[in-house]
């Protein structure tokens, strides 16, 4: 279990983390939403120890593992795709050298019956079902099954990672995480790199996963099939729901509106009391009264309805000139990179008041094509 207490952080005057606490339990599925800038990253942060809190702390079991994908990973240079990816087992390798020589000592010990001696059986009883779990046994295959659910090819695994974009080797870092099984796997915008075949690899795979994951998303479809639980960050405050995302939107809905409705009726309550000990302490025989009525009021827990977020950004564009029927037309649209050919004989018409999705799998050609199309690119055949 992982136990967040009273993480307070504050940047200036403002208070972006205002002494929340949590639990983290066993194989749990997390979606951590809130509105830009809420803290949500900064959690995150703090959960992996990459920032401290001005107050508070995490607490974690003394061998658990921790990933954390977050949006500024870089790779080293100068490895191939596969070689980059088996780093990930660096752990698996400290583990076999860590059994092999418990089980050299235990050849020569004879104190069964002492504690260092029960201590050395159960870390080799942790190391080998951790190592079971990393499934250090068939760590090329994983390693390429990852890779491929992600969206690499067997080409790519011996090319060096240098030829990748940044989303590309943010999948590789992703591929390593989920090589390492963490305990707790920490995941910032992880679908923002991957075309729809990869997330839903990605769904199938975090839904069977051993380990807690803690999720940010901007995607309401992948955070509802990946959790089963919320916490909402809002105004510094958490609010937790045992409910997938777009369960959670309903449930604050109802315990905002139920929140509203009791502070309401608990203010009529308080009004017509106010009222009543007014004329009360106006007449001696009732002073009395007045005044154990004015008691029972000061001691009432009054109900406080929560702030609401409610900062908006009002963007106005000026009114378009109509365009014609057709916006655009593309006839025998090619393009190559040297021998790569991209895309080819491409024919498509636009129309004014049409919703287009390009789809496919990262580079077959989608940005390739809205570039063309606006001129940002020039085809290597075809207008």
């Amino acid at each position: 279990m992982l136990t967040a207490a009273n993480i307070f952080i504050k940047y200036g005057d403002r208070t972006l983390l205002d002494h929340i606490s949590f639990t983290i339990g066993d194989k749990e599925r997390i979606g951590l939403v809130g509105r830009n800038g809420a803290g949500k990253s900064t959690l995150l942060k703090v959960i992996a120890g990459t920032v401290r809190p001005d107050e508070g702390n995490i607490q974690r079991p003394t061998a658990s593992t921790l990933g954390f994908l977050h949006q500024e990973m870089s790779i080293p240079k100068g490895k191939t795709v596969m070689d980059e990816t088996m780093t990930a087992f660096d752990e698996t390798k400290r583990i076999e050298e860590r059994l092999a020589e418990i089980h050299k000592e235990l050849e020569t010990r004879t104190d069964y019956e002492s504690e260092a001696y029960m201590d050395l059986l159960n870390e080799m009883s942790d190391l080998d079902h951790h190592y079971h779990m990393l499934d250090g046994v068939n760590t090329q295959a994983e390693a390429e099954k990852i890779l491929k659910g992600l969206g690499f090819k067997q080409t790519d695994f011996l090319r060096l990672t240098d030829e990748f974009s940044g989303g590309w080797q943010m999948r590789i870092e992703l591929a390593k995480m989920l090589l390492q099984r963490p305990d707790f796997l920490l995941l910032d915008e992880p679908t923002n790199h991957l075309d729809i075949e990869s997330i839903l690899w990605l769904e199938e795979f975090l839904q069977s996963y051993e380990g807690s994951v803690i999720v940010i998303s901007h995607d309401k479809t992948f955070l509802d099939n990946v959790t089963k639980r919320t916490i909402e960050i809002e105004l510094g405050k958490v609010y937790e729901y045992k409910a997938n995302y777009s369960r959670y939107v309903e449930l604050r809905t109802e315990r905002r509106e139920k929140m509203t409705a009791a502070a309401n009726n608990q203010q009529k309550v308080i009004d017509q009391m106010e009222k009543t000990i007014n004329r009360f302490m106006a007449k001696a025989t009732k002073t009395s009264l007045a005044q154990s009525m004015q008691k029972r009021l000061d001691k009432m827990d009054r109900i406080e309805v929560e702030d609401v977020d409610t900062a908006t950004m009002n963007i106005r564009f000026p009114e378009p000139p109509r365009s014609g029927v057709v916006v655009a037309e593309v006839k025998n649209l090619s393009k190559s990179y040297g021998s790569l050919n991209v895309l080819s004989n491409v024919d498509l018409t636009v129309e004014r008041g049409q919703r287009i999705a390009f789809v496919g799998q990262n580079g077959q050609g989608k940005t390739t094509l809205a570039k063309m199309i606006v001129n940002h690119l020039q085809p290597t055949s075809g207008r």
